[in-house]
């Protein structure tokens, strides 16, 4: 984890965004904003799994059962990697238009602790047990995104309206996805027999090449957000990235449904072996090549904002936050796609609370906030130039303090205006 750290500085933190327009100076005709961010967020895995896992090393029981036993049944993993390059231009009525082009790399994993008991010590420990892996899913994308957003205001009755809308073409490099909706795995007491019941599905692009700007696939996506200002009060409502790519026809989608039993062997002479033929060996996948649609993480955002007139505190922003980003779809959109899109997408809405230090020769931005992947309490914080040319935060402060670390994050961006 450290050798990561040291590599990435990363994305202006969408948390804060609503206290830009009160600490930057009035904003000049063109802007050129550079962003980065880094993220690897899980409520049980610590960083000794994870050094383990992507650097290798020796892997003791004990470390097994720390793992195992670290918290909740149900594990959550996702790391986000993103550098987007933006430019925005201010015409003469204060309102904008912006091009903006990103990189985004994405790993999102949801698993329960019977997954990590069969993966780390097999089924001998568990006779006369049922492990069950059910509602695990992994997906990994990696695309580039081509944004062309406009801003506007209205002003009426002394309220401001802030309505800024956009609109992106999404250029899909790389899908892998693997879902287990079903599964589970039965010893029983004296170890002569399983019972394995399962239903997986699995989609990936391409893999003939793995080039890092291929386009196996294309998508879109949209942006819409309103904020309303009156005197010190600010609500704000914001939906960004809801899109999806349609990967080409040469994609891999397999899937298997089954139960299972092996009954073992019993050899009584080695010179006269019987026929083995049980059912376990029958697992086979239903593959086929065709196009399929994956979603990226929408973020919902709801805000209020209080201006406070205090030479220190600036502001107090309540926030809640929330992800949408559903598995698979079949048909059309409907009630049922709206509720998996938010469970499955792994992220518990989050309630975020934070406030603009102004520290004089520097801004702060200082809150808590509890959910998201972790459904944690952390504390984020960055700081800025009062210029608003360089920033720099993290969302993870509490963890940078300890020495086996959950989650980690690093932002960094710089902004120039003309």
């Amino acid at each position: 984890m450290k050798k990561v750290l040291l590599y990435i500085f990363i994305i202006t933190p969408f948390l804060s965004s609503s206290q830009e327009e009160l600490v930057l100076p009035k904003v000049k005709q063109n802007s050129i904003y550079l962003n980065s961010y880094i993220s690897i967020e899980s409520n049980n895995l610590n960083t000794n799994f994870l050094n383990s896992m992507l650097y290798g090393g020796f892997i003791n029981d004990e470390m097994k059962d720390n793992w195992i036993n670290s918290g909740d049944e149900n594990n959550r993993l996702n790391a986000e990697f993103t550098n987007y390059l933006k430019y925005e231009f201010l015409n003469k009525d204060f309102n904008s238009f912006y091009f903006q082009f990103s990189d985004v790399n994405y790993v999102n994993c949801n698993f329960k602790d019977d997954l990590l008991k069969l993966s780390f010590n097999g089924n001998y420990d568990y006779q006369g047990d049922t492990l069950d892996f059910s509602e695990t899913s992994i997906r990994i994308d990696r695309y580039q995104q081509y944004k062309l957003g406009y801003n506007f205001n209205i002003f009426k009755n002394n309220i401001s309206w802030n309505i800024k809308t956009a609109l992106s073409y999404l250029n899909g490099n790389h899908h892998m996805q693997l879902n287990i909706d079903k599964g589970s795995l039965y010893t029983s007491e004296t170890g002569t027999s399983l019972d394995l019941n399962y239903h997986i599905k699995s989609m990936m692009t391409d893999t003939s090449n793995f080039s890092p700007f291929i386009g196996n696939g294309n998508g879109i996506s949209m942006d819409l957000s309103l904020k309303i200002t009156k005197e010190t009060d600010i609500w704000e409502m914001k939906i960004r990235d809801l899109g999806y790519i349609k990967w080409k026809k040469n994609s891999i989608t397999s899937s298997t449904d089954n139960n299972l039993t092996f009954s073992g062997l019993e050899i009584q002479d080695f010179n006269n072996l019987p026929e083995f033929n049980d059912s376990i060996l029958d697992i086979s996948f239903n593959q086929q090549t065709s196009s399929f649609r994956s979603f990226i993480p929408a973020r919902i955002t709801l805000s209020y904002n209080r201006i406070l007139k205090h030479h220190l505190i600036k502001n107090i922003c309540i926030a809640t936050h929330s992800r949408w980003q559903p598995h698979h779809v079949t048909g059309g959109l409907n009630s049922d796609l709206i509720n998996r899109g938010f469970k499955e997408s792994g992220y518990i809405n989050s309630l975020d609370i934070n406030t603009l230090i102004d520290a004089k020769y520097l801004y702060s931005n200082v809150g808590i906030i509890r959910g998201g992947f972790t459904d944690k309490t952390n504390l984020h914080f960055n700081i800025r130039d009062k210029k608003g040319i360089c920033t720099i935060g993290t969302y993870h402060l509490n963890e940078l303090l300890k020495k086996d670390k959950s989650s980690a994050s690093v932002y960094f961006s710089l902004t120039k205006r003309f």
